[in-house]
Formats: structure tokens, C-alpha cells, sequence
């Protein structure tokens, strides 16, 4: 949290943060050896549970930094080129280092959990949207002794990066490239890819090693309104944590004093939505039964328009019920 080791998982998994405050956004990294590191966006407000996903490294090469390596990994390629690399103080690699290589397939539920952030980008302007991500990787570089290495000023790696099978209809030639900021949580722009159709592989350049990155498409978003009621008298639970799933993110918020939440999803899209919390207290707690689908407008907004009835419109209500046992998997 904020760059610092704040705690461990338990043996079953299970985590607690403290904080000195509460916050809406607080962002978390999870790391462990051999997973990519995972950072998340909460509110501390939000009553309920936290499941966060970590996946194993993907590829490991060795290879001598003195020489170019070219390599395919899966569906995808990387080209480094020799003496490209940097230890600390900016000088040059020697001996063999270490390539950690994973590609996340955002088409898959878990494995786009797995990947940083909440699809949040930020653009040169300073304008903060929501983004559709066409691939989102990790690549770090160590040395002998586990310490990251760096590129050497001028230098940059190739990249071939293996589009998902479900996105091969319709891809975009030219999408954004961003890196992720682990302690705003955001994704910064810092380039653009172009779209080989030859190779279905989308073709850029990177500058920066060590985290994830990202290639996107500002997302055709809109602003809806829901209200979490008690499913006996429909009344609105505050404090509840609601999420939602879409074709390609997931996105969450807490509901009001009166049950209500401004939730930012696709346009003019399906949607389903689940809400938990313990709105009385502790020793109480109230969740949706099973998902609730819902349908967005076709209008173009964001989080901004919160409160707007015309271009933030209230859609409909996500009935909870008390739960009397629970049992909890975490993975």
C-alpha cells in the first residue's frame, strides 16, 4: 500500500488491510513469487468480501544480454536487442538474466481479474476514461540476483503481441499503449500498437520494462443508476458493494443512505449485476440471491454525469436478501 508491505495472506488465503482512514479509493498491490503481481482499487467504505486473483507467470528465458534474443512466446514475439539492458546506476548487464512473460487472455473472466487496475486509463490531456483492452502483458527482466533490470537510454523491445481468438472479428488497426501506475492505479498512456493482419498480432515498440502494460480503446461508456433494495419491503440498503460484469471489465461502487449507486458500464449493452454488505451491522449480511441483468441506454457519459437524471437515468433495481450461512473459496 503507497510502496509499502502492509500485511500477509493467511494459510486459507484471507486478508485484512488497516487503514488510517477510510477512503474511496484505495489502491493495494498483491505480490507473490511466481504469480504477476496484481494491483487493486477498493473502497474502504464498501461493506462485504474481496477476492483477488493472482496468476502464475506465464514463460521464463534465460538468455545473454550481450546478444539479441528473439523469441516467440505463445502467440506472441519479443525481440531484445543486445546490450540493451541496465542494472543499477545505468550500467550495462552481464552474465545470464532472467525474462518473465505473461500474456493475460482478457476474453477470460479470471484471467482479466488477474490483471491490474480497473480498466481506467489516463490520456496526455489529463482526461481520465474507461478503456477495452486487446491485451494486457507483463514483462520484467532480473538479473543473477533477483534484481530488476532497466533499458538502456535509447533502446527499446520489439513486441508481437497474439490477439484473443474471440477478437479476431473486428479489431481496431491502431489502439492505444499504456503502462500502469501501481500507486494511482491507473493506466498512463505512453504510445500506440498497429494491427498486423497477417499475423494477428498487434506490433509496437516499448521503452520501459518491469510492470504490466496494456494496449486499448477508449470504452463507448454510460453512466446508469441502480438501487439496492430489501428484497421483504423494498426499501434501499446503504453502504452495500455493488459490482458489475460486463463483455470486458468488471466495475464496482457502494450504494447511498438510500440504496442507490451510479455505475459506469458499455453503452447500449447487457450487463449483469451483484450487490453484498452488511447494511445493519456486523452479524448481518445481504447479498443477491443470483445476478440481476440489465440493459444500458445508447448515451455516450461517464462517471461526471453521476446525479444527472438524463444522462446518468435510473434503469432499475438489484433486490438483496439476508444470508444465513456462507461459505467463502477463495483461489
Amino acid at each position: 500500500l503507497g510502496g509499502k508491505a502492509v500485511g500477509k495472506s493467511r494459510e486459507d488465503g484471507a486478508f485484512t488491510i488497516e487503514l488510517a482512514k477510510p477512503e474511496s479509493r484505495v489502491v493495494v498491490t498483491f505480490a507473490a513469487e511466481g504469480y504477476v503481481s496484481n494491483t487493486r482499487v477498493f473502497d474502504s467504505k464498501a461493506t462485504g468480501i474481496n477476492t483477488v486473483v493472482v496468476w502464475p507467470v506465464a514463460y521464463r528465458v534465460k538468455f545473454d544480454p550481450a546478444r539479441e534474443l528473439d523469441i516467440e512466446l505463445g502467440a506472441s514475439r519479443i525481440r531484445v536487442p543486445a546490450n540493451a539492458l541496465a542494472g543499477a546506476g545505468g550500467k550495462k548487464a552481464g552474465g545470464k538474466v532472467d525474462l518473465a512473460f505473461t500474456l493475460f487472455d482478457i476474453t477470460s473472466p479470471w484471467q482479466r481479474a488477474a490483471a491490474p487496475g480497473d480498466f481506467t486509463g489516463k490520456w496526455e490531456d489529463g482526461s481520465v476514461r474507461r478503456l477495452d483492452s486487446y491485451g494486457i502483458f507483463d514483462l520484467a527482466v532480473r538479473d543473477h540476483k533477483g534484481n530488476r533490470l532497466s533499458l538502456r537510454p535509447g533502446t527499446a523491445i520489439d513486441l508481437s503481441i497474439g490477439l484473443p481468438r474471440r477478437l479476431f472479428k473486428r479489431p481496431p488497426r491502431r489502439v492505444g499503449y499504456f503502462t500502469f501506475d501501481i500507486l494511482a492505479g491507473l493506466w498512463i498512456h505512453a504510445g500506440a500498437f498497429v494491427f498486423a493482419p497477417r499475423t494477428l498480432t498487434y506490433n509496437g515498440t516499448i521503452k520501459k520494462l518491469g510492470g504490466c502494460h496494456n494496449l486499448d480503446d477508449p470504452q463507448l461508456t454510460t453512466c446508469v443508476t441502480v438501487q439496492v433494495t430489501n428484497v421483504y419491503d423494498g426499501s434501499g440498503l446503504q453502504g452495500m458493494l455493488v459490482m458489475v460484469q460486463g463483455a470486458q471489465y468488471t466495475f464496482s461502487a457502494t450504494t447511498n443512505a438510500n440504496g442507490f449507486v451510479c455505475l459506469i458500464v458499455d453503452r447500449n449493452a447487457s450487463f449483469s449485476v451483484t450487490a453484498q454488505g452488511s447494511p445493519y451491522g456486523s452479524g448481518s449480511f445481504w447479498a443477491t440471491p443470483q445476478p440481476v441483468t440489465l440493459t444500458s441506454p445508447n448515451i455516450q457519459s461517464d462517471a461526471t454525469n453521476c446525479g444527472d437524471p438524463v444522462l446518468c437515468p435510473f434503469i432499475g433495481t438489484v433486490p438483496a436478501d439476508f444470508v444465513t450461512g456462507m461459505r467463502v473459496a477463495a483461489r
